[in-house]
């Protein structure tokens, strides 16, 4: 025979009635009614049992941050120095040291632009931690 699912019962414990006259007995009113707490009250919002623990903030799987930084930076082009400026920067470098060179490829601009300014990001890095003198 085939398992099959079945679905999950409730069973409510619904209080009994406790105001209920009886042939020889009065009740009042207020002792009929039972007391609830009212679902805004901040009593209501956290049981005895949550009262000290606090929402544990949410953790991604170690790497998938990293790999999202990745395809984000990969996408964008914003670089530290803007495109135009450092161009006329390194073609005026260029034709004060030699006026041979006079044509310059866009991918080999991009590549010296993103080498420097990685550069100027290792170097601070580097030279803190007492690595930049010592080569093994």
């Amino acid at each position: 025979m085939a398992r099959t699912k079945h679905p999950a019962s409730r069973t409510r414990n619904h209080p009994k009635p406790t105001g209920v006259a009886t042939a020889g007995t009065a009740t009042s009113s207020a002792a009929a009614t039972p007391t609830r707490r009212s679902p805004r009250s901040p009593a209501a919002k956290t049981s005895p049992r949550q009262a000290g623990r606090q929402k544990k903030k949410y953790r991604h799987r170690p790497g998938t941050v990293a790999l999202r930084e990745i395809r984000h930076f990969q996408r964008t082009w914003k670089l530290l120095i803007p495109a135009a400026p450092f161009i006329r920067l390194v073609k005026e470098i260029s034709n004060f040291y030699t006026l041979d060179v006079t044509r310059w490829t866009a991918e080999a601009l991009v590549a010296l632009q993103e080498w420097i300014t990685t550069g100027d990001y290792f170097t601070p890095l580097i030279g803190c931690r007492g690595l930049s003198g010592s080569v093994v």
